[in-house]
């Protein structure tokens, strides 16, 4: 009997630390992604898919005393190619598509955080691109947020792969190298072509005051980063943006005045993991547009949408 209660305590405590250490591992891998975004140069080939739409890219990534530099050419459809800096976009032949496939892997991880909000779980391992990796799996605590698969090269630590997936288990989202090479970048690596065109300098990004139109619920767990105030094209009117984030998955509000040539009717949008959802804002007469686009379950977005207060903008927070 002793040894029968003995065993008992025994087994519970195995499996209560299990989860523990699971968490613990998960947390490592997920630290060490992070860094390998700032430490690693490569070059490689992935493919993207959402909304069963398939596109394939080249990258070249190299990380130097300068910062992290990085050219991105879509190798099939119409010809696009980015150069971003430290996460900045340079030059752009296309401005709405430019996905966020890496966004996981290139922001700062607190692993502490994100236990709060979701389950971290080693899966066991696998390979891609022909490279042994390890699985780490984030399943979402509450609805407010979707469960993540990313696939970690077992070398560099370098995100290899990562599935975004939504309540009912239906992939919204996949990212996946078919190749990648950690050897040194050829000097006209980073050189882009005539299609990839700056980006209007005149009126660059500066931080606002965002306290006056921010929503009045957020998901628990998301705040709020830096706010911004940009014109997207010349002569357009300038439009405040603020990111909100969890530690990992993201959204931004967008808010932009609107003129009478410029009607507009809240919509609801979403392709693959990304939902948009507008509502319209009378503030002193203006008619203002708030816009919510991110990875986050359409519920959640439009819970923040209905939460703005109709008097959430100041007519003197944009220039």
């Amino acid at each position: 009997m002793k040894w029968s209660r003995r065993f008992a305590c025994c087994s519970a405590a195995v499996l209560l630390a299990a989860p523990l250490a699971q968490a613990e591992d998960a947390g490592q891998l997920l630290r060490g992604m992070a860094d390998a975004v700032d430490q690693q140069s490569y070059q490689g080939a992935f493919v993207y898919e959402r909304s069963g739409s398939f596109s394939t890219h080249h990258i070249w990534h190299q990380t130097d005393d300068d910062g992290v530099t990085e050219r991105l050419l879509r190798a099939d459809g119409e010809p696009q190619e980015w150069l971003r800096r430290d996460g900045r976009l340079q030059c752009a032949s296309s401005y709405s598509a430019v996905s966020d496939w890496h966004g996981a892997a290139s922001q700062t991880v607190d692993p502490a955080r994100l236990q709060r909000w979701y389950v971290l779980e080693v899966l066991g391992g696998t390979r891609v691109a022909d490279r042994p990796v390890t699985v780490v799996a984030l399943k979402p605590r509450d609805a407010f947020r979707y469960a993540y698969e990313l696939y970690l090269d077992d070398e560099t630590g370098l995100l290899l792969k990562s599935l975004l997936i939504n309540e009912r288990n239906v992939l919204l989202e996949r990212f996946q190298f078919v190749d990648v090479n950690f050897s040194s970048l050829p000097d006209d690596a980073l050189e882009v072509g005539s299609r990839c065109l700056p980006l209007n300098a005149a009126q660059p990004e500066k931080l606002v005051d965002a306290s006056g139109w921010q929503p009045g619920w957020l998901p628990p767990g998301y705040t709020a980063g830096e706010s911004m105030v940009r014109a997207l094209a010349s002569g357009e009117p300038p439009v405040m943006t603020q990111v909100y984030s969890d530690g990992l998955a993201r959204f931004t509000v967008f808010v932009e005045p609107l003129g009478e040539e410029r009607p507009a009717d809240n919509l609801a949008a979403q392709l693959g993991p990304t939902v948009a959802i507008s509502r319209r804002l009378q503030v002193e007469g203006q008619t203002y547009l708030a816009t919510i686009v991110g990875e986050i379950p359409p519920a959640t977005a439009e819970r923040i949408a209905a939460s703005f207060p109709h008097a959430a903008v100041s007519a003197e927070a944009l220039p």
